[in-house]
């Protein structure tokens, strides 16, 4: 692993213009931009400027993108005050106050909070055409965007405008050592409990936990709470235990918090109703303020908050109480996840509203759990197929239900295990994180692990199973398996048994990729950075939401990312739809060249069958001429009997959609595979009902 490079080295490097900060949730992005603009602004009061002096400007990306006057007015405003209303145009104005011999830093954070995806992309695209203006004007202002790890086609926005992308480095040994040293403190007790609270770590297994800075603080927080109780060995059950740590730790006040209100309801019956409907469904209001934080871009949480009570009690609730606002703003913070800020209340963290979300999600549904039911096929839909935030959620709401549900979980696992790669995939994550599980399912995953993708070796890494543990080592250390299976193996040893990995990698013969082991050493500094070598998790739809506003031209200049957008296989068919015609439109030659990437995906058997559908159905969208290359394709996957039903029954479908006489050829596969002895009987009334639609 490359070493770290503090940020105030990198932006004093040649050619480290503008810079695109990456970091995953709790990663330390947020802490590392206001350590920035404190250092900075320190030496400014120290030197009083001075020759190549940095004067910070910190804001959110939430606050630029939810501005009614614009990014370049609300940028200007930062620099000349709130109260500022004269010119828009953000490259005259830091040319006005600029200091002589100085540099405007422009730090934006949270890029990935604007959730609107459209909103996003507006707000990338415009502050990489200020970053380019203020370089061509030679005005002096650099940015800095710290963001989630971004899709790669929504960091080409940034690639192509000239910023150079780091990653905020994760904690390794010494920085979790100096995190506890300071979290405990230096006079005893302290020192004792820093080297407890290390040792439970480890024996848990929380090395790849405590290297995320917001979770080594949530197990700090944990430990102190109870010192005498096993830390938990994932970051479902970690979130759990905080989350207990808070209701027990503010329950006292919230509920002495509300009996001082009793007097102010002057004996109202409905004010009292409303006192009582606030604990006992405190909690509820928790998850939908939760549910509002991550569908929309910085909302008024105390409006949300309110406006969930009059809805839940009757308009009354505003007049029943006097000072109503001001009290439901005291009580949430109460929670200990809501906290105020400048802008109104927000939570502690973003994660937090996310698992609180995916809980609000797990509870909507039905207590049994069956794979044909509307409110579950949606829910396993959007956690199998959708994009990586919706499925993201998706997947945390059955770990949710999972845990609520011990003998369902074990059913659900059973279906999830007979199905696709990807619902593969699920079991393996639901598995890592605690899930009720029976050995054979344990089993079953490990069973089919070398042929899963990669990350499914990392949920492998996570299991406390003691044969997870066994196949590990053998693998890792047998040079009868290929070496690239050799060096997924021993990566997911390290999550849990470093030390362990790195004796065996020290018997190879020949020396493996250091860059799969978890916790290589780095300085025990804080603020490193690391160039990025993995690709992220945005969904893609962030450029297709900017598309008709997009010239021909800008087109053509970004055909490439568009081509990337139509074979990677992430966009729904309206959006694919979208971007094919415009890049016919505006770029035939581009277009010809995506034509013939996405009919060597349909045809390579190297490909996952749903990526190859997927390109198939894309590939008769460029015309007639591909037609049958497409038909080929898809017949190939229909027929195959190594596919799993749900494979061939999508390959099927989409042979249908072809024409009248392929619909007469997929209703004969269909029903082929609907009458064979060893189709289950869930897939078999998927394929009769499939077999009706087509026939009709």
């Amino acid at each position: 692993m490359a070493p770290g490079i503090l940020v105030e080295e990198i932006l004093s490097l040649p050619g480290q213009g503008n810079l695109l900060v990456e970091a995953g949730p709790g990663g330390g992005k947020s802490t590392l931009m206001a350590r920035l603009a404190g250092r900075l602004s320190q030496l400014l009061l120290q030197r009083g400027g001075g020759e190549a002096s940095l004067i910070p400007v910190w804001t959110t990306a939430s606050y630029l993108a939810t501005s009614h006057d614009g990014v370049d007015l609300a940028l200007s405003r930062l620099v000349y005050g709130r109260a500022y209303d004269g010119d828009r145009q953000f490259t005259k104005v830091v040319k006005e106050l600029m200091p002589e011999g100085s540099t405007w830093l422009i730090m934006v954070d949270g890029l990935d909070e604007v959730s609107a995806v459209g909103e996003r992309a507006h707000l990338a695209r415009r502050l990489t055409t200020l970053a380019g203006q203020t370089r061509a004007d030679e005005a002096r202002a650099r940015f800095v965007v710290a963001s989630r790890p971004l899709h790669r086609l929504e960091r080409a926005v940034f690639d192509r405008a000239g910023f150079t992308r780091w990653a905020v480095a994760p904690f390794d040994d010494g920085q979790v050592q100096q995190f506890a040293a300071r979290w405990f403190g230096a006079e005893e007790p302290g020192p004792r409990q820093a080297q407890e609270f290390v040792r439970q770590a480890n024996l848990a297994g929380m090395q790849e936990l405590m290297a995320n800075p917001l979770l080594a603080a949530v197990a700090a927080a944990v430990f102190e709470a109870w010192p005498d109780r096993m830390l938990p060995a994932n970051q479902y059950a970690l979130y759990e235990q905080y989350r207990a740590y808070l209701i027990s730790a503010k329950s006292l006040q919230r509920d002495t918090y509300l009996s001082c209100l009793v007097p102010s309801t002057m004996r109202d019956p409905a004010a009292l109703d409303c006192l009582r409907f606030l604990r006992e469904r405190f909690d509820d209001l928790l998850r939908h303020l939760a549910l509002t934080t991550v569908t929309e871009t910085s909302p008024d949480l105390l409006h949300t908050a309110l406006l969930w009570l009059t809805e839940q009690l009757g308009p009354r609730t505003r007049t029943s109480i006097p000072g109503w606002s001001e009290k439901i703003a005291a009580l949430l913070t109460t929670s200990g996840l809501i906290l105020p800020s400048e802008d109104g209340l927000r939570f502690l963290h973003v994660s937090f509203a996310e698992h609180l979300a995916a809980e609000a999600e797990s509870l909507c549904l039905p207590a049994h759990f069956d794979p044909m039911s509307r409110e579950w096929a949606a829910v396993l839909e959007q956690a199998v197929l959708g994009k990586e935030g919706r499925a993201r959620t998706a997947r945390t709401a059955l770990l949710h239900f999972s845990h609520r549900h011990p003998l369902e979980s074990a059913r659900m696992l059973t279906w999830l295990q007979q199905g696709t790669e990807r619902h593969q995939q699920i079991a393996g994550f639901l598995l890592a994180e605690g899930s009720p599980a029976a050995p054979a399912h344990v089993a079953s995953f490990l069973e089919k692990l070398p042929s899963l993708p990669p990350d499914c070796w990392r949920m492998a890494g996570h299991l406390t199973d003691p044969s997870a543990h066994e196949m590990l080592c053998s693998y890792a250390s047998s040079a009868s398996h290929p070496r690239a299976l050799r060096q997924q193996a021993l990566a997911a040893l390290a999550i849990r048994h470093p030390g362990e990995a790195e004796k065996v990698r020290a018997c190879f013969t020949a020396p493996l990729d250091e860059h799969g082991l978890i916790g290589v050493q780095k300085p025990s500094e804080e603020g490193w950075l690391l160039p990025p070598d993995a690709d992220g998790c945005w969904e893609p739809s962030a450029l297709i939401d900017v598309l008709e506003q997009l010239s021909s031209e800008d087109v053509r200049d970004g055909a490439m990312l568009f081509s990337e957008l139509v074979c990677e296989g992430s966009l729904e068919s309206a959006e694919r739809s979208a971007v094919i015609y415009r890049l016919c439109e505006a770029a035939p030659e581009e277009a010809k060249w995506t034509a013939e990437r996405l009919q060597d995906i349909a045809a390579s058997t190297q490909v996952a069958p749903w990526l190859r559908i997927d390109a198939a159905e894309a590939l008769t969208e460029f015309g007639e001429t591909y037609l049958t290359n497409a038909m080929v394709a898809l017949t190939s996957i229909a027929e195959d009997q190594h596919h799993a039903i749900q494979s061939r029954l999508a390959a099927a479908e989409c042979l249908a959609d072809l024409g009248r006489p392929h619909v007469e050829y997929a209703c004969r596969i269909l029903t082929r595979l609907a009458q064979q002895e060893t189709t289950q009987p869930c897939h078999r009334m998927e394929l009769w009902e499939a077999l009706a639609q087509l026939q009709d």
